[in-house]
């Protein structure tokens, strides 16, 4: 039975934490590829641009806000009751309670406690501009517990007028084969208490014809800004219960996916304009790992799953309307072999169960996205574009995400097989430091990580690190520009110097450590590599270049960078944001401390005139005129003015 094991954690966990914790609203997930909020009651909102959706590939924890790959636009929980008898009742009734989706029922929820855990602290990360500032990367506000069996938890807790308090926790990991997903273990227990009093029963009755759902809304796109109506979904499930029994041509699994629709539109998983790279080359899925068969289950047994559940597997409307109604919704059936192109709104219900006072009801679900990876992304919008692949190739190549969508459900499953313990990398360094120099930059780190115990074989087995790169914006794509330890015959080291940078540009590093994959008992002898999402440095460190001080220096050492600027081989941010200073910026380097630059055209006309006076031998323009517009593809000629003498210099711009 449960019931001991619920009571004294729930009355530690509620009691302890309600006043230090409920100020917190939510809780981001950054630790690995898929990017979400968990609330202090469940609930995303449908287009609320406050919240973090589900986002990929999440590369950084700072994306760009219109770079963002939108995958879900509203989450929500359910509850609903028949004969239902609540405080002050007289007769039984319907009654619903919504946690989120399109609306939240906010009179009949109470938020009891947020809290995120991490199993390894953040790294101090701080970053020295060369100039005399030291700028420091900052994180939440998250408790660190080495014994976390996943690499990064959130756990929300809140009860509701039904007298159901839901404790939801999330599982993520930063472990290669397990990032593109996180699982979330919902407990519905009839604790009787609907208010932030943990120690009162308001309802002492046992809760009968109880159904849970989980209403969310869909609008895959790479950003903000109107709807598109235009995705496919398709259910896997709808004869799992004979899978188990042996009926091996039956689904396998139990999940919804949905993606950027191919049916009618023809910008299918939405091509970059310029790039023509798919900037929603990703799959949702949401899939089950286990329901409960009744409230009386064992928790911990995996013979507890019911393989009918979920009933209803569905597209429903996610408006309010009279309890019977929704309730209507959750019971109605409909888990079928379910597909189709358009629709937005989806609901996934379980039941009915009936829980006796102190007893739950278990539902554990994973959200994955998963596709094909950004270069092939790349490669595939170059191939487009040059005519050598076809618009039908193109769709096919990235339609192949729907196989590593069913490869990291996969992996979910034996997460939670393992009951969430699997295998770990060692931890990245605890420090880091990035000094901007002339000419190159510098990145220290601390040995931390050759000395941390690994928490399944209690032994060390740290064999290396990686350093990685990304140019202008940690949004960009990150590359590993040096290895040591491992099979790379370098030295194990806790510094290096990058030189292979261009002056005036940010650049943003991350350090990770990976072992030998000895010990790994799930795929033994495959190495593993802690998060970069958890070691990177997101403040921009830059090169500096020395001025000037002769005219033969002057005149051998101007330059353009980039020279020609393409901003479709450049892309340092949304190549189709034009607002980005970021995206638009061009160097003149090889100046004297001070000059005055004057931009023409070819034609001879004026479009802008800079003041370089920083003392510093560069100087950067983000394209923009002296009428602040922004100039269009074409020759055009810098002429320098300085004590030094005057110097001409081409360059050209293709937008």
């Amino acid at each position: 039975m449960k019931r001991s094991f619920k009571i004294i954690v729930f009355s530690l966990l509620l009691i302890s934490s309600w006043n230090i914790l409920h100020a917190q609203k939510a809780f981001e997930h950054h630790i690995n590829r898929l990017a979400l909020e968990v609330s202090e009651n469940g609930a995303l909102l449908y287009r609320n641009n406050t919240v973090l959706y589900p986002t990929w590939p999440y590369d950084s924890r700072y994306f760009n806000f219109s770079s963002k790959k939108m995958y879900i636009e509203s989450w929500g929980v359910w509850l609903g009751a028949r004969n239902f008898m609540g405080v002050g009742d007289t007769t039984s009734k319907d009654a619903f309670v919504a946690c989120g989706n399109l609306y939240l029922n906010t009179n009949d929820i109470v938020p009891l406690s947020l809290q995120k855990r991490i199993r390894y602290p953040y790294p101090s990360v701080r970053v020295y501009d060369g100039r005399g500032q030291i700028k420091a990367e900052t994180f939440d506000n998250a408790s660190l517990v080495p014994s976390l069996i996943c690499d990064e938890q959130i756990e929300s807790v809140w009860t509701t007028t039904l007298g159901i308090t839901v404790q939801l926790k999330t599982y993520a990991y930063a472990i290669e084969g397990h990032k593109n997903y996180v699982v979330f273990e919902y407990r519905f227990i009839n604790t009787g208490n609907i208010d932030n009093n943990v120690q009162t029963k308001e309802l002492k009755n046992q809760l009968k014809d109880v159904w849970f759902g989980f209403p969310f809304s869909t609008d895959i796109k790479p950003r903000f800004g109107g709807t598109e109506a235009d995705d496919n979904y398709e259910y896997y499930g709808s004869n799992y219960d004979e899978w188990i029994k042996g009926n091996k041509t039956a689904d396998s699994t139990r999940v919804l996916i949905a993606w950027d629709g191919n049916n009618v539109d023809t910008d299918s998983y939405d091509p970059d304009p310029i790039t023509m790279e798919p900037r929603v080359p990703g799959f949702y899925g949401l899939g089950i790992l286990h329901a409960d068969k009744q409230a009386i289950d064992d928790l911990e047994s995996g013979s507890s799953d019911d393989p009918k559940q979920p009933v209803n597997v569905d597209n429903s409307s996610g408006l309010e309307s009279s309890a019977s109604a929704q309730i209507q919704k959750l019971s109605q059936g409909g888990n079928k072999n379910f597909a189709g192109y358009g629709v937005q709104d989806f609901l996934m219900s379980f039941g009915p169960y009936n829980i006796p006072v102190n007893e739950d009801v278990r539902i554990v679900l994973v959200q994955v996205i998963d596709g094909i990876d950004r270069e092939k992304a790349e490669d595939l919008g170059m191939k487009l574009l040059s005519g050598t692949i076809t618009k039908t190739q193109y769709e096919a190549e990235v339609a192949t995400g729907r196989d590593s969508l069913f490869n990291s459900l996969s992996a979910a499953k034996l997460a939670f097989k393992k009951r969430f313990n699997i295998p770990d990398p060692p931890p990245s360094p605890d420090s880091i430091f990035v000094t901007s120099s002339m000419g190159n930059i510098k990145i220290e780190w601390s040995a931390s990580s050759e000395q941390a115990i690994d928490p399944d074989t209690k032994k060390k087995d740290f064999w290396g690190y990686r350093l990685y790169r990304a140019a202008i914006s940690p949004d960009n794509k990150w590359e590993m520009i040096y290895e040591m330890g491992g099979n790379s015959g370098n030295p194990i080291v806790h510094s290096y110097i990058d030189s292979n940078v261009v002056v005036g540009f940010n650049y943003y590093y991350a350090v990770t450590a990976f072992d030998d994959g000895k010990d790994n008992y799930i795929h033994p002898g495959q190495s593993l590599e802690s998060s970069r999402l958890t070691s990177t440095a997101y403040v921009g460190a830059s090169s500096a270049v020395e001025p000037q001080n002769t005219n033969e220096g002057f005149k051998s050492n101007l330059r353009v960078v980039p020279n020609p600027y393409n901003i479709r081989s450049i892309n340092y941010g949304d190549p189709n944001n034009p607002s980005d200073v970021q995206n638009n910026k061009l160097l003149f380097v090889g100046l004297p401390k001070r000059c005055t630059i004057r931009i023409f055209t070819v034609s001879g006309d004026l479009v802008k005139t800079i003041y370089h006076d920083s003392g510093l031998g560069s100087e950067e323009w983000n394209q923009v005129t002296d009428s602040n517009q922004f100039i269009v593809s074409g020759l055009y000629l810098a002429h320098v003015e300085s004590d030094l003498g005057n110097e001409i210099i081409k360059f050209v711009v293709i937008r």
